[in-house]
């Protein structure tokens, strides 16, 4: 996995945080459940990820 792929994955992670506590007001205000247009925004770009990364692989590049 090269730098771009990891680059990528922790930007999802730090954005999925930020789109969790965002949502919920986990932490600073009443906790309130994920509403579903977060839980869909939040599987599309992880999906989105996965498919890059695969199909970057089976193109036998290394990402760099």
């Amino acid at each position: 996995m090269g730098k771009p792929e990891m680059n990528a994955i922790i930007a999802c992670i730090v954005l999925s945080l930020a789109v969790f506590i965002g949502s919920t007001g986990l932490g600073y205000a009443v906790y309130r459940p994920l509403r579903y247009y977060d839980i869909f925004s939040l599987v599309i770009s992880w999906a989105g990820l996965a498919f890059t990364m695969w199909r970057a692989r089976r193109a036998g590049g290394t990402g760099e």
